[in-house]
């Protein structure tokens, strides 16, 4: 079934280990003990997530509310990666999203050499997302987002995500984005680095078909899908992406890849 003997795991947290109902999460039925058995086989692991809206101190602080023992370096999101890559390139830039977002990343108005989209919902208006059309077409600033998902789940409802509005500008600017954050093979690859694990010797668990589990398995990861959170029923017989295993739940998953790690 996997490729090689597991090293290392990455998680996704959001419908795999908890589920949200807009005002407070809960832990999802048998993830606490079977996070717990991942934890205590020694196995490395990071969880990986496109929750762009907290910090990572805050998602652990979120998790550890609901029973969840997980540190900020243990957690890997595309608000954590973007910080860095301003960093890295010195990037003043222009950001269409929250604002706790805009707090994390900086926003400038005049003076930007980048267009970042992040988590932004109800601020993605026609003023708003026409203001960013036209700085990208200008041709001179690059443009990143903060994922490129297609849906998400909240409060028991899908919502739609960043990908149709990332989409969207992509094709009337006619300018790419760089996505930082699943499905990308470079945010994988970041997460490999982060455990200093090769990323043919990972299996990223997780609960959306195309960015949790295409996104991983096209970096060369196996990949876990399980049955809560956003699947639904036509996920397992998608057209393009062929899961590693497909698991009941988190607690599935953990027993299918401990075994693996005994046995292989």
């Amino acid at each position: 079934m996997f490729k090689t003997k597991p090293q290392g795991v990455l998680c996704d947290i959001s419908g795999v280990l908890k589920n949200g109902d807009g005002n407070k999460d809960i832990a999802i039925n048998g993830s606490l003990d079977a996070f717990k058995r991942l934890k205590d086989s020694n196995l490395p692991f990071l969880l990986c997530t496109n929750e762009s809206l907290y910090t990572v101190d805050e998602i652990s602080e979120k998790l550890a509310k609901i029973g969840f023992d997980v540190g900020p370096n243990q957690i890997l999101s595309p608000l954590s990666y973007m910080i860095q890559v301003i960093k890295d390139n010195d990037i003043k830039p222009y950001t269409l999203a929250k604002p706790s977002i805009l707090k994390a990343l900086g926003h400038h108005e005049s003076d930007s050499n980048a267009v970042i989209v992040g988590d932004a919902e109800e601020l993605f208006t026609y003023e708003n997302m026409n203001k960013v059309f036209r700085l990208l077409i200008a041709g001179d600033k690059k443009f990143y987002c903060l994922g490129k998902s297609r849906y998400y789940k909240e409060a028991g409802q899908l919502q739609l995500d960043l990908g149709c509005f990332v989409t969207g500008l992509e094709y009337s600017s006619q300018t790419k984005a760089e996505v930082i954050g699943k499905p990308s093979e470079c945010f994988f690859r970041k997460a490999a680095d982060m455990l200093g694990i090769p990323h043919s010797q990972l299996v990223m668990i997780g609960d959306d078909v195309e960015s949790d589990i295409g996104g991983s398995m096209k970096a060369g990861l196996d990949g876990i899908l399980v049955r809560t959170g956003k699947f639904r029923l036509s996920d397992a017989e998608h057209p393009t992406v062929r899961p590693t295993y497909i698991a009941a739940n988190m607690a599935e998953a953990v027993d299918v890849i401990l075994h693996a790690v005994e046995t292989m």
